[in-house]
Order: C-alpha cells, then sequence, then structure tokens
C-alpha cells in the first residue's frame, strides 16, 4: 500500500497537469461589438437604409453590379422574384411530409407540438428559433427539433437533407412577413450561445487562415471570386433557401460551403459550433421579417 501511494500522487498530479494544459493557440479577428438587431447594420456596412424596407427597394441598384451588394441580395427573394421556383417545390413537399408526421395515428398533433406549435398553429414559430430546448439540454435550431420531432413519430429527416430542409421551409413559410425575435441579452442560454457565436464568428481557421468575419465585417462591398462580400445582418430571415446552383440549402449547409471554400474542416449540421453562429446571426436579425421561401443563385 505504501508502494502504490506515491503513484496514486504522480498520477493524481499528471491528471491535474493535463487538465490545467493551455488550450490550443487560436488567431482571432478584432472582436466587434454588434448590435443585436438588425439595425446594428448601420454602423457596421451602412447598407441597412437600402435594404431595411422588404416593400420599397430600389431595383435600380439591383442592376448595377456596383451596388446590387448593398440591398444585401434581399431583392431575389419574394414577392420581387414572382416567378415559381425550386423553394416553393421546397414548401410544397415539407408541408406533405408535415401533415403525415402530424396526422399519424394515434398521435395526431404530437409533430407540431414537439416542434413548438402552439395548438397545432405554426405562426410565428419560426421567429422564434434558435431556442432552448429542455428536452434536448441545449439551444437547438429549427431543423435540428424536425430531425428530433421526426424520430419520436418513427421517421428519419436528417439535419440537412432536402426532406427535412423542405418541412423547415413549410413551417418557415407560415411566419412570412413576421420579425424574428430572440432575446440574446437576457442572462440565459440564448445569450450563452449568442457570445459563443460571436467568438466563433472572428476566429480565424483552415489553410487560408480566415474568419467569418474577416469578409463579412471587414470587407463588405469588396470583391472575393467574383461576389461581393455582404453584410451579417439580416440574412438568417431567408433560410432554408432555394440555390439555383445547390438546391435547397439549410442555414448549417451554407456554413459548410463557406468552411470548403475557405478550406477549413467542415462541421456536421446540428454542431454545437454552427448552432452557436446561428444564434449569434439570427441576433443580428432580430427586427427583419421572416421570407420563406427564398431564391438565390
Amino acid at each position: 500500500m505504501k508502494r502504490a501511494l506515491p503513484l496514486l500522487l504522480l498520477l493524481a498530479a499528471t491528471a491535474q497537469a493535463a487538465t490545467s494544459a493551455p488550450a490550443p493557440y487560436r488567431q482571432f479577428d478584432p472582436m466587434e461589438d454588434y448590435l443585436p438587431h438588425v439595425k446594428g447594420d448601420m454602423s457596421l456596412s451602412g447598407s441597412y437604409k437600402h435594404w431595411k424596407d422588404p416593400a420599397n427597394l430600389d431595383w435600380r441598384m439591383a442592376g448595377n453590379p456596383e451596388e446590387n451588394w448593398k440591398l444585401n441580395w434581399k431583392f431575389m427573394d419574394p414577392p420581387f422574384n414572382a416567378s415559381v421556383h425550386g423553394g416553393h417545390f421546397a414548401a410544397d413537399r415539407g408541408e406533405e411530409i408535415f401533415h403525415e408526421l402530424n396526422r399519424k395515428a394515434g398521435r395526431t398533433g404530437k409533430f407540431a407540438t414537439c416542434l413548438g406549435a402552439r395548438k397545432g398553429n405554426l405562426k410565428g414559430l419560426r421567429s422564434q428559433y434558435p431556442m432552448y430546448r429542455k428536452d434536448l439540454r441545449h439551444v437547438a435550431g429549427l431543423e435540428e427539433v424536425i430531425e428530433h420531432c421526426a424520430a419520436k413519430e418513427g421517421r428519419e429527416l436528417q439535419n440537412g437533407s432536402y426532406d427535412n430542409s423542405a418541412v423547415s421551409v413549410y413551417v418557415a413559410s407560415q411566419s412570412t412577413g413576421m420579425p424574428i425575435k430572440i432575446n440574446v441579452t437576457s442572462a440565459g442560454p440564448l445569450k450563452s450561445a449568442y457570445e459563443r457565436g460571436r467568438k466563433v464568428f472572428h476566429a480565424r481557421a483552415g489553410r487560408i487562415n480566415l474568419a467569418c468575419s474577416s469578409c463579412h465585417t471587414y470587407q463588405i462591398g469588396l470583391h472575393l471570386r467574383g461576389t461581393v462580400v455582404t453584410t451579417p445582418y439580416g440574412d438568417v430571415a431567408h433560410y432554408p433557401v432555394y440555390r439555383t446552383r445547390y438546391q435547397l440549402q439549410s442555414l448549417h449547409l451554407r456554413f459548410i460551403e463557406c468552411n470548403l471554400a475557405t478550406r477549413t474542416q467542415p462541421l456536421k449540421p446540428g454542431s454545437q459550433a454552427y448552432t452557436d453562429i446561428e444564434v449569434f446571426l439570427t441576433g443580428l436579425t432580430n427586427g427583419y421579417p421572416v421570407s420563406v421561401p427564398s431564391e438565390r443563385d
């Protein structure tokens, strides 16, 4: 026993040293203090005045390659593009799946209730996501919750899949015109996620050492690989979005696309880091109306 004691002390000291080891070095862009409301863009890019009113956009700017970024691409979304596009077909598919799950024998209405709908009414639900879920014990985006609730009904709707995003489009479409409203200023899980997301947004990573903010804060209005970088404010209100190049794209799939473009290892849809960035960007979208289904190139 006397011989074992020094060994136990050594192991304990080694474990303590391992747990107290410094975190790996990370480089960050200068940490901006963003206003968690869409009007915060007035001091960031100055473009907010051009796109704050979705019903009164200047179409002349949309046709000018040097100015259309000031519309934050919102001129691409309905009702400005009145033609039927893939986002509408996705909403139809999502509605079909939603009702299949929500009318399951013996469990009528359970799917909608699991999503957070009150008395089966989906109106306004999208404007409240991401939210803290007691059953999941963490903050979750709508697509993660759709996967979770569908599994309860015996169906696999993997986060990031077309059918999962289609259900999300349908659910979100019931809140079109309603402003995003999540509370990221009061102490709690959402504020913590917002602050983590803000930090990740500024964290440099990948082979070319870029952060989200490297482009979407410090390069707004400048050309990047044939496109012009837009503000991070207001964008979340349009997801999932129909991309004419990539079909249906959830916000987390968009994060994956950005990671791949900057040669950074992407994460799994629904991962905490992606959800934290989603909360951060949704906070920057507070006050802007949901516009789904939407379309972009």
